[in-house]
């Protein structure tokens, strides 16, 4: 409830862009026309179905996630012809955001089945709720919160499995990862790795091969419905779409994905979600006390990971952070847990080391997220285009992995957002905020962006300044609505279960 008042608060009022227009769309149709076909080939190198009609290749939970939004904007149609698609702010975000308030729920509840206290499962799932990109995700028509909340229901059946193997929770972890594969195929590489982790651990003799069978009736469902989706879409039920549109983009070296995945200016997964750091301070204990949960991440998450790392478009494009990432940062954050537990009789100095640390994660990584929401996710990023153009020069995309036409996320349109420190989306996003709210026109915002530090040529970012509007639902509220507007807001506030919070981050250490 905290966390789906805290997202409804803050979400915005843009409607889907780029890879959610397409998962939109489909929805819209599914409810109104029974069809997955959309109007367009998304991503632009997309074929064409047996049909001739162009279809999403998302996932099909990706899809299916937006058809309560899409359903209760039909609705709203019915009552009011016309009136309906004003609506799409909240609709298309409705299904993202009670998902994305899930994500929190469901840490927390991991927490404790791994023998945390409430003490330490509260400030964790607050600094997973408030200071990581789920936040930013969950107010977004994209995919990547539906994956996060899969997958971490994938991590948590394969722990209950592994502890205590029987008929309900193979089938449970079975169905998990099922509904996981149907957020995106490329999820299928767990798979390996949860075995490794699950066989040995099922009793030996004529018994590991009937629970390895309910795990597999759990399962069925999800590949027969990955099937069906396979086969309405491109007249297979082994084809994904992913085949042509991928294709030839698996060659980047391992350690420079990997090393823009972690380390890089413009998408270290550290910078935009700053609780991971206090994860790595906790991992050491997490080895010693549970060091069975820390070979279930490094088995599940490290083969996607190394999969995304091979893709030329490892930053998840205009994404905000590391968008491949996203799926994992709650069970990334799950040593942070173990530095909320009871301090040797000693241990002051190292009490208030900590202390700092946890605050400095929490105000630090809302910061971000709040920056990151304030705006589109590409607001900045078309901003900073323009001053690139401008400034480091157009680039040659006639040798691009994509046509040139295509190409705007090839390696000559991000490598400043990536690499270079004057176009860093955070800092970005901030000089933005500054002037948005001073009402600042294009010139005088221009004269202290971040690339000023470099160099002193006046850049005319004029239309895409323009553009860039703050992401608040509020904002865009009409005037004859703002009271209806400011109720519902008092009412998110006051739904917010403050007392049990309280009593959580004060229990005492056993």
């Amino acid at each position: 409830m905290t966390f789906l008042c805290l997202y409804l608060l803050s979400s915005g009022r843009g409607t889907p862009a780029d890879d959610a227009i397409a998962m939109w769309q489909s929805a819209q149709h599914l409810v109104r026309h029974g069809t997955f076909a959309i109007d367009f080939a998304w991503p632009v190198n997309a074929p064409a179905g047996p049909d001739g009609r162009f279809y999403p290749v998302a996932a099909l939970l990706a899809i299916l996630i937006h058809v309560p939004g899409a359903a209760l904007e039909a609705a709203l149609n019915a009552l009011a012809p016309g009136r309906g698609g004003q609506f799409v702010a909240i609709t298309s975000r409705l299904g993202p955001v009670i998902v994305g308030a899930a994500v929190p729920a469901l840490f927390f509840r991991l927490l404790l089945r791994l023998g945390h206290g409430r003490r330490p499962a509260a400030w964790t799932t607050l600094l997973l709720g408030v200071g990581t990109t789920i936040w930013v995700y969950a107010r977004l028509s994209y995919a990547e919160i539906l994956q996060a909340a899969c997958f971490l229901l994938f991590f948590g059946a394969l722990l209950e499995a592994a502890r205590a193997p029987a008929r309900a929770s193979l089938v449970r972890w079975g169905l998990a990862a099922g509904l996981l594969l149907n957020t995106k195929n490329i999820y299928l590489a767990c798979l390996p790795g949860a075995l490794v982790f699950l066989v040995p651990r099922l009793q030996r003799g004529p018994e590991r091969p009937r629970l390895l069978a309910w795990a597999g009736l759990g399962f069925l469902p999800g590949v027969l419905a990955l099937g069906f989706y396979g086969w309405v879409r491109w007249g297979s039920p082994l084809a994904t779409g992913y085949e042509g549109v991928t294709h030839g983009f698996w060659r980047e070296n391992v350690l420079w994905g990997l090393w823009g995945q972690l380390l890089s200016p413009g998408k270290s997964i550290f910078l935009y979600s700053p609780p991971l750091i206090l994860a790595l301070c906790g991992l050491p204990r997490l080895l010693r006390r549970r060091r069975e949960v820390g070979l279930a991440i490094a088995l599940t998450v490290g083969p996607v990971a190394l999969i995304y790392a091979r893709y030329l478009f490892w930053s998840g494009d205009w994404g905000w952070g590391p968008r491949y990432l996203v799926f994992a940062v709650p069970v990334l954050l799950l040593p942070a847990a173990e530095l909320f537990g009871p301090p040797a009789p000693d241990a002051q100095p190292r009490r208030r080391a900590l202390r700092l640390g946890v605050w400095a994660a929490l105000l630090g990584g809302a910061g971000v997220q709040l920056l990151g929401g304030a705006f589109g996710w590409d607001d900045f990023i078309r901003v900073s285009h323009q001053a690139q153009m401008q400034w480091l020069g157009t680039p040659d995309l006639r040798g691009t992995a994509l046509a040139p036409h295509e190409c705007v996320s090839c390696l000559e349109d991000m490598y400043p957002i990536d690499w270079l420190p004057p176009m860093q989306p955070i800092a970005g996003h901030l000089w933005l905020l500054r002037h948005k709210i001073a009402r600042d026109d294009a010139r005088t915002a221009e004269a202290d962006a971040p690339w000023r530090r470099y160099t002193s040529l006046r850049l005319d970012i004029a239309a895409s300044y323009t553009e860039a509007q703050i992401d608040w639902w509020w904002l865009g509220t009409a005037p004859e609505l703002r009271v209806v507007a400011g109720v519902s807001a008092l009412l998110l506030l006051l739904a917010i279960p403050l007392r049990p919070w309280r009593a959580a981050l004060r229990e005492a250490a056993a």
